[in-house]
C-alpha cells in the first residue's frame, strides 16, 4: 500500500553474556582453591606457600575482577543495543562473584602478609 511504512523486524530478548560471568566465577574458585591449599600443604616460611598465597591472589583479584569488568561492559552494550531482559540468576551470581573474589583477595594477602614477615623477617 502506498505511503505505509514496513515494519520493523521482531527483535529476540537478550540477556547478560554468561560466559564472562561463569569465567570469572571459575578463576575466583580457583584461587579460593590455592588460598585454602597453600597451608594446608606447606609452612608459612616455605616458597610454596607464597606462591599459592601469590596466584591465588592473582587469580581472584586480577583474573576475575577483569572478566567481571568485561561482563559488566558487554552486559551495559547489550542493554542498549537490544531488547533486552534482565535476568536476576546472572545479577546475583555476579554479586556473589564480587564478594567471594573480595574475601579470596583480603585471604591472599594475609598469607603473603605471613610469609614475608616470616621468611623475610620484615
Amino acid at each position: 500500500m502506498p505511503g505505509t511504512q514496513p515494519t520493523p523486524a521482531a527483535t529476540a530478548p537478550t540477556k547478560g553474556p554468561w560466559a564472562w560471568l561463569i569465567g570469572s566465577g571459575v578463576a575466583a574458585i580457583l584461587g579460593l582453591i590455592l588460598v585454602i591449599l597453600a597451608p594446608l600443604v606447606a609452612s608459612a616460611t616455605s616458597t610454596l606457600f607464597f606462591t599459592l598465597g601469590l596466584c591465588g591472589w592473582a587469580l581472584a583479584g586480577i583474573v576475575s575482577f577483569v572478566l567481571l569488568g568485561i561482563y559488566t561492559l558487554k552486559n551495559t552494550q547489550r542493554q542498549a543495543e537490544t531488547f533486552y531482559i534482565e535476568d536476576t540468576t546472572q545479577t546475583l551470581l555476579y554479586r556473589i562473584i564480587m564478594g567471594a573474589s573480595f574475601i579470596v583477595v583480603i585471604g591472599a594477602a594475609v598469607e603473603i602478609a605471613l610469609f614475608v614477615g616470616k621468611a623475610v623477617g620484615i
